[in-house]
């Protein structure tokens, strides 16, 4: 599959889907028969490997935190690695921290670790099909609005799904069409909370931790750079990340290395 901008996507498809006349819950039940029979005519590529990009906004605390959850094989064994970035601290948001966290699980699979939430198992246009015809008319409006990215290799090939905000889309009408679909929400959290703990947070470390964590993050930084997690973020370089959805690009740009405390102008 070539490289496709991530956020410039899927116009047409959801066009066809948009004119369809047929009543949401119809059109996400065909959708997740269409996937379910197709999953049964065709052998289900095995997952590869697959990284989650999360941007949220937020009105108190950092204007905003970029995740990137990341499990990729290496030998025998499956790296699963966290990444933070947001602002030091809301009083200097120029100032970027990056943040992360690895471990190896040893004589595994991602298949095995991840193969129950079935990301390979569904086609790319039918979960945007669900999505789309799942969207609320009159959105509310979300004071901590956050969205998700998934690129995952299926049998060599990318397969990428974006997810909206859930209160942006009739949630349950989708998990009674397809909970697998449903799931994919979870994911992040889900295996974030069995590699490092529940309780874990890269945004609350002690000062020992977050010494750690941020040399870490200054050692991954040229594989970052490098366009590794780049088809999973927004598309816009505005200045600082100011922009909701924006670049990793933006999002690096006020970084310099390890920082604790808001430099004294």
């Amino acid at each position: 599959m070539s490289p496709r901008s991530p956020k410039r996507t899927r116009a047409l498809r959801l066009a066809v889907y948009a004119s369809a006349a047929i009543p949401t819950l119809a059109l996400l039940t065909t959708l997740a028969t269409r996937t379910r029979a197709a999953a049964k005519g065709n052998a289900v590529p095995t997952l590869e490997s697959f990284y989650i990009v999360t941007q949220a906004a937020f009105r108190d605390g950092p204007a905003w935190v970029d995740h990137i959850l990341d499990l990729r094989p290496e030998g025998a064994d499956v790296l699963i690695r966290e990444v933070r970035i947001a602002p030091l601290a809301p009083a200097c948001p120029h100032h970027v921290t990056l943040r992360a966290v690895e471990k190896i699980l040893p004589a595994t699979t991602v298949q095995r670790l991840a193969g129950k939430f079935e990301l390979c198992g569904h086609a790319e246009e039918d979960v945007d099909g669900m999505i789309h015809a799942a969207k609320l008319e009159d959105a509310p409006n979300i004071d901590d609005p956050s969205s998700q990215t998934i690129i995952a290799v299926c049998g060599g090939e990318k397969r990428m799904f974006e997810l909206p905000y859930p209160e942006t889309l009739r949630f349950e009408a989708l998990t009674l069409a397809n909970a697998h679909v449903a799931h994919y929400w979870e994911i992040a959290a889900d295996l974030e909370a069995d590699a490092f703990g529940s309780d874990f947070s890269l945004a609350k470390l002690t000062p020992a931790q977050d010494q750690t964590a941020q040399d870490l993050g200054a050692k991954i930084l040229p594989e970052i750079k490098s366009g590794r997690y780049k088809q999973g973020f927004a598309d816009a370089d505005c200045p600082y990340a100011e922009c909701r959805d924006h670049s990793v690009n933006s999002a690096l740009q006020g970084y310099s290395g390890p920082i604790f405390t808001c430099p004294k102008d």
